[in-house]
């Protein structure tokens, strides 16, 4: 069976983020709307792997895709070897309609960033100063919404990173490396410290500066692949204090999940003494990034 890490994460976000359609002078902030009506912003998994790809270029010294353009449209290089982001997150090349497209399935999968509470919006007025295009006149009105809110990503692994799939190229076989394993082991820690500590800057189109403030990461290991434990990992208010859901932590260990490990990070003390899972303080995740790269890239 295939090795698989998984790790969701609660964390709180502030602002307006992966900014929506613009409607008249309202920049409007992305959002699903529930079945009761209710309003949940979200981030998409393609703005969070755009963050994490900036820093993975400008903090680890990485090659990224640069991206080729063919015919008119913007394309994938496809080429794993080479660019980490192609490696981790996969691609699609396909020059021609008539062509079999070129492509690779992500080993690192990564869901919307949402909310899990309906979250209250509000619009901040501000101005355009000067008027565009350098016109005389008053500066123009805008808005912008932001909102505050406590959301959940998720993010599945597995363990052919540095591994053909067999179907990025003609030629090569499925299951050999194309990296050596000191290599997949340098990416995976790099991704794993950038979006569990977190060093990524989410999308910056709305001019503030915006990083996931981590509260707690749950992270399970196992050598049988994935399990449904993402649904585990939620809170709760007491006394107006933010705390992990205990008793749904609590069904996860009940669970007969062929589950090799569970561990707990907790960034800001929101853990609380009576829950089954010992939970391990921010200060040791260095620990946590190691053991996960370890059990995923084993020297064979």
């Amino acid at each position: 069976m295939t090795k698989v890490a998984q790790i969701s994460v609660l964390t709180k976000i502030a602002g307006n983020v992966n900014a929506d359609e613009v409607i008249g002078q309202r920049i409007t902030l992305k959002k699903f709307y529930t079945s009761e009506g209710g309003i949940r912003p979200f981030v998409s998994a393609r703005a969070i792997k755009f963050a994490i790809r900036q820093c993975l270029k400008e903090e680890y010294n990485f090659n990224i895709d640069p991206f080729q353009s063919v015919k008119g449209r913007l394309l994938d290089k496809g080429d794993p070897r080479q660019y980490v982001d192609d490696d981790l997150f996969g691609f699609m090349v396909a020059e021609t309609r008539e062509e079999l497209a070129r492509r690779r399935q992500a080993p690192v999968a990564l869901s919307y960033l949402r909310a899990l509470r309906d979250t209250a919006i509000k619009a901040e007025f501000a101005l355009r100063a000067p008027r565009p295009g350098g016109a005389e006149g008053n500066p123009l009105p805008f808005e912008v919404e932001v909102a505050e809110w406590i959301g959940r990503v998720d993010c599945l692994i597995y363990d052919y990173i540095g591994k053909w799939q067999g179907t990025e190229k003609e030629g090569v076989k499925a299951g050999e490396k194309f990296i050596s394993d000191a290599e997949r082991k340098n990416r995976l820690k790099a991704f794993l410290e950038i979006f569990m500590t977190p060093k990524f800057v989410l999308a910056r189109r709305t001019n503030s500066l915006v990083i996931p403030e981590h509260l707690v990461a749950l992270v399970t290991l196992s050598e049988k692949g994935p399990w449904p434990i993402y649904q585990y990992l939620d809170y709760e208010m007491e006394a107006g204090k933010l705390k992990v859901n205990v008793d749904m932590l609590s069904k996860l260990q009940s669970r007969k999940f062929a589950i090799r490990e569970i561990k707990l990070v907790d960034y800001v003390g929101v853990v609380p003494r009576e829950c089954p899972i010992k939970s391990i303080p921010a200060e040791q995740l260095p620990n946590v990034v190691k053991e996960i790269s370890d059990f995923i890239v084993k020297s064979e």
